[in-house]
């Protein structure tokens, strides 16, 4: 008599169900939330983040990611942005169009959908962030973990810095159409593979390159060049000339390594360019350096320190300023500026950009210890005839 009662059981049980699993990831999505807040309100101690993450974590993290990412010639970086930024507009609205016009759902259901996601997406691009690349802000600091004499720089260091870089400069100028770009990237990354390994104690995996941006992406926000968090790619903006390519490959190439703050991104990539077998490699890095210290100088002293390098040297520098011109948008410079400001601060850089200009300092630290070195004696680069005909000029000077 009673042959209908087991149908209503079984079609109550799946509401249930599925309300239950609801509630769990609501759950799970709301302790997402509270643990960002404590990471970015209470981080880790700096000594735990060094050994455990910097040290551990991710070195296996870029040890997967490189061999990967340097198969695919193009930013992978800039292929997920670009997804997130259209495509969840785009999904959005699809969504919202099926729920109305096939489901029969009220338009607050396709809103709440899109809602939705938007609570759900930022936080697990909050911890994306962290585990592939924020937690590096926290490691111990270069002077620290190096135990680095950090007092203050005098004029006779920095004359004597001057002049040993000027010889390299001197010695490994390449002349246009002489210079292999790869080539020199790859002599970076393989000294400063030897650098990390030496400083850490645990060997990092590097790309032997990096990527170019379409030119002009990354100069018109008044930048050249960036470590891409989520993917761990270096990029620098394609409009650059030559040189400065190289020396702004070597500080992302840096950011690689494990190394989040700007200046101590300098720093490894001061030693390893200078470190580097390729003689373009040397120039490149040792004329970034050189400029470095000669906007230390007074104002009426910078124009001699610049006269005193080849011409071609200071062509490549002219060069520089001609690409930052042409690409440089004001009012997008400005905003980007800003907003990286605050972003660094964020991160425990109390300087913002400022930090930028303590990279060679730090390098002075370095180089006191014996853990940055010029090299004297080094094979020059073969010499074109321009090169040849230049260092005549500069002899007869």
């Amino acid at each position: 008599m009673s042959t209908n009662n087991t149908p209503n059981i079984t079609f109550s049980q799946k509401p249930k169900r599925k309300s239950r699993w609801r509630v769990y990831f609501w759950g799970f999505v709301a302790a997402l939330w509270a643990l960002a807040a404590v990471w970015i309100y209470f981080p880790p101690p700096a000594a735990i983040v060094e050994s455990v993450y910097t040290r551990g974590l991710y070195r296996l993290i870029v040890g997967v990611l490189t061999p990967l990412t340097e198969r695919i010639s193009f930013s992978v970086a800039l292929v997920i942005v670009t997804a997130i930024l259209l495509g969840f507009p785009l999904l959005w609205a699809l969504v919202w169009i099926f729920k109305r016009s096939v489901r029969g759902k009220s338009h607050w259901n396709g809103l709440a959908w899109g809602l939705k996601v938007l609570v759900v997406l930022p936080v697990l691009v909050f911890w994306w962030f962290v585990i592939f690349w924020g937690a590096g802000y926290q490691r111990l600091p270069a002077e620290a973990r190096l135990e680095l004499d950090d007092t203050a720089v005098t004029d006779q260091e920095s004359a004597t810095l001057r002049a040993d870089l000027l010889k390299v400069i001197r010695r490994d100028v390449v002349p246009p159409g002489h210079r292999d770009i790869p080539a020199a990237l790859a002599a970076i990354s393989e000294a400063m593979g030897d650098v990390i390994l030496e400083w850490d104690g645990t060997a990092v995996t590097l790309p032997k390159g990096v990527k170019a941006t379409p030119p002009g992406m990354l100069l018109s926000q008044g930048t050249s060049g960036i470590c891409a968090p989520l993917t761990l790619e270096p990029h620098v903006d394609g409009g650059l000339p030559d040189t400065a390519f190289v020396y702004v490959a070597a500080h992302e190439l840096g950011h690689v390594a494990g190394i989040n703050n700007e200046a101590e991104a300098t720093l490894i990539g001061y030693v390893a360019g200078l470190k580097a077998q390729d003689a373009f490699a040397r120039y490149a890095v040792a004329l970034d350096a050189y400029l470095d210290l000669v906007r230390q100088l007074p104002s009426d002293q910078q124009k001699g320190a610049i006269d005193q390098l080849p011409v071609i040297a200071r062509e490549d520098i002219q060069k520089v300023r001609e690409a930052a011109a042409r690409y440089r948008i004001d009012w997008l410079r400005d905003v980007s500026r800003k907003t990286y400001d605050q972003y660094l601060k964020s991160q425990g850089i109390k300087e913002g950009r400022k930090n930028y200009s303590k990279g060679i300092s730090l390098f002075t630290y370095a180089w006191r210890k014996g853990l940055a070195t010029i090299p004297a004696d080094a094979p020059p680069a073969l010499p074109a005839p321009e090169a040849e005909a230049e260092a005549e000029a500069d002899t007869a000077t």
